[in-house]
């Protein structure tokens, strides 16, 4: 093998001259794999409750990556005998570059508006500029997975940090075994797939993910995501179908080679299994599922393969049903569409930045993506790809009418620019200033900005806030108003203490839903110890620290799991030591990916205790949303709160 400063050339030379294998040609049905993952992505990324899997989107991506790039580069060498790294990182670098370059400036020009956002971007900016944000994310120790609080604005970039990690490194892994023969390379990429599996596995185990502990650190990582990528390579070096397969017609129309028609049709079959499955992983799985992260992230990866070696096939019928529109117009724009929704997203959060319906709201928002996508397309994108930067550099080198056509278009693109920022800041409402300069953000229930309610005499106190609620981000609220209010009159000397009433005497923990209805739980008789973001673990802590005191009431109420995940073990916990109590859990509703999982576990587990009951509180705030903010999670006042209140005092009489 003979490195040059441009290309890498492979001296093995073969005892029979063979006629140059046959590149594999543009096939439309890639597009519609590409459609069918960010749509995935975009759809979970909006919050649908049925679409818990669609951040598994992105591994189709890294399949079909690892699978193209890997084709380019084994065809290469087997076609010439040598592999140009300068020609592959410039293709790369006009496919990649131009699109991601326009994104950066304007997320510069919201940093600019959104004086709150400059700090984090100043760091985004830079680390996806050297295509390490996935780095930078689990340095930052942030989770992908929660997305209550407003997340970094380029968050998503993650994934083609990845992606271009990838690039770098492995066209000369690649080029070093291809020496021993092309199925070397599909070893290889298969021993490395499997290593990354290990490894992923190994992290998620020691640090209890992805329950109770986030698993961002692992799903953000190199060295524990590349199983997809791997995959893909390891198909390109055994699955060529186009080499044998070179009519116009698919196998159901084209006669001849009854072997190879077969061959096709058996893909076919095959394909639309791993078509069906891959799209029940988006519904069904969901990030906090165990065997996600030991091997399931592996598992799927060679779903994905089997579906793109499927539509590959220019002899099938699926990837000729999958590259019609407008499928192929979604993948061809699909870099695009990834790049952009996030931000667009993250900024025009219905209730919090925009005070509108989600109903109302995302169709807006998508069609905002969309149109952000088409003109990175048609006017950055494209013309690059097709020369349009070394054209616009020699007009203006040599002057004449192409310096003016040049500065018309960068002009152009300026605009284009200026417009687009103007767009993203116009929907990311800046929190306005109360008269005291406290901060207080649209769609937050006001009473989180109140001091608790107090607590009868016998039940706990309310804690303050967690200070370390683990991992996983909770939900956020503005800080309290400190607007001075009359102190409150002495309460008055505790009475005697009475028998117990049929209740026993109710004690409830909760967090900030449970916090907006603490007065009115009061009034009920109902001591009420909540907090804002608390978590479900400190809860239990709570009531078995209240039990060992002797101030645990008889009837125990826990309104938990809307900042995170619910752990099991901890649940188990808490109704193991509470076996002579009346426990009553109240599920959540809450928008989130975890809202599922959370209501699957409690009712799941209580089944196995004869003394817990759960309250469905999902259904009931589900059908009665004008007791809740915009928000779609907190208590509006009045018949919210006493709603809440009078259905929890009613739910647990005996």
């Amino acid at each position: 093998m003979t490195t040059t400063g441009r290309s890498i050339t492979l001296e093995r030379p073969s005892p029979v001259a063979a006629p140059a294998p046959v590149r594999m040609p543009h096939l439309r049905g890639l597009d519609g794999i590409r459609a069918l993952a960010v749509t995935a992505v975009v759809i979970y990324h909006l919050g649908a409750p049925w679409m818990r899997g669609g951040f598994l989107g992105v591994d189709v991506f890294f399949v079909l990556s690892g699978f193209l790039i890997t084709t380019l580069i084994l065809d290469e060498v087997e076609r010439t005998g040598r592999f140009s790294l300068r020609h592959f990182y410039a293709r790369r670098a006009r496919r990649l570059l131009p699109a991601l370059g326009l994104l950066l400036l304007v997320m510069a020009g919201v940093g600019l508006v959104l004086r709150s956002e400059v700090g984090e971007l100043r760091g985004d900016i830079v680390a996806a500029l050297g295509y390490a944000s996935n780095w930078w994310q689990v340095a930052a120790d942030r989770s992908y997975f929660e997305l209550v609080s407003r997340p970094p604005l380029l968050q998503h970039l993650w994934s083609l940090a990845v992606e271009e990690q990838f690039y770098l490194v492995f066209p000369l892994v690649a080029l070093l075994a291809i020496r021993w023969g092309r199925a070397r390379v599909g070893q290889l990429a298969a021993l490395l797939a499997i290593a990354s599996t290990v490894a992923m596995g190994v992290i998620a185990i020691r640090t209890s993910s992805p329950v109770p502990h986030d698993p961002s650190r692992v799903y953000f990582g190199t060295d524990t995501h590349s199983m997809g990528l791997l995959v893909g390579a390891a198909m390109a070096s055994v699955w060529m179908p186009w080499r044998s397969w070179q009519r116009a017609g698919s196998w159901t129309h084209e006669r001849g080679l009854s072997v190879r028609r077969f061959e096709a049709g058996v893909t076919d079959v095959v394909g639309c299994l791993a078509l069906l499955a891959v799209v029940a992983a988006f519904v069904w799985v969901d990030e906090f599922s165990a065997a996600l992260y030991r091997g399931g992230f592996l598992a799927f990866s060679v779903i994905a393969a089997i579906l793109v070696g499927a539509v590959v096939d220019p002899a099938g019928l699926l990837g000729r049903q999958l590259g019609r529109q407008p499928l192929r117009w979604v993948g061809e724009r699909s870099y695009g569409i990834y790049l952009w929704h996030w931000p667009v997203f993250v900024l025009t959060r219905p209730g919090v930045d925009v005070q509108a319906s989600p109903w109302l709201a995302t169709p807006v928002r998508v069609a905002v993506v969309l149109l952000l996508a088409e003109l990175s397309y048609r006017y950055v994108e494209l013309p690059i790809r097709r020369g349009a930067l070394s054209r616009a550099l020699f007009a203006v080198r040599w002057g004449g009418v192409r310096r003016r056509s040049a500065i018309l278009v960068g002009a152009l693109a300026s605009v284009v620019v200026a417009v687009t920022t103007t767009v993203a800041v116009a929907f990311a409402q800046v929190p306005a200033a109360s008269a005291v300069g406290n901060v207080l953000q649209p769609g937050v229930p006001a009473a989180l900005h109140l001091a608790p309610s107090p607590v009868p005499t016998g039940a706990p106190a309310t804690s303050a806030p967690d200070p370390t609620p683990g991992i996983y981000m909770s939900l956020t609220t503005p800080p309290r108003a400190v607007a001075p209010v009359p102190a409150p009159p002495p309460p008055p000397p505790p009475p005697p203490p009475a028998p117990p009433d049929p209740i026993g005497g109710a004690s409830a923990f909760g967090d900030s839903v449970m916090l907006g209805a603490a007065a009115e739980l009061n009034a009920r008789g109902i001591g009420v110890d909540a907090a804002e973001s608390r978590q479900f673990g400190v809860m239990v802590d709570l009531v078995l620290a209240s039990r060992a005191a002797g101030t645990l009431g008889h009837t125990v109420i826990v309104h938990g799991g809307t900042n995170g995940p619910i752990d099991e073990a901890t649940l188990r916990r808490l109704l193991d030591s509470t076996r002579d109590r009346r426990v009553y859990l109240v599920n959540v509703h809450v928008p989130r990916t975890w809202e599922a999982f959370n209501d699957e576990v409690l009712s799941r587990v209580a089944a196995q205790y004869p003394n817990v009951h759960v309250l469905d509180w999902s259904t009931l705030a589900a059908g009665n949303r004008p007791w809740l903010y915009s928000d779609d999670i907190h208590l509006r006042p009045g018949t919210g709160r006493d709603g809440y209140a009078d259905w929890v005092l009613a739910s647990i009489q005996p």
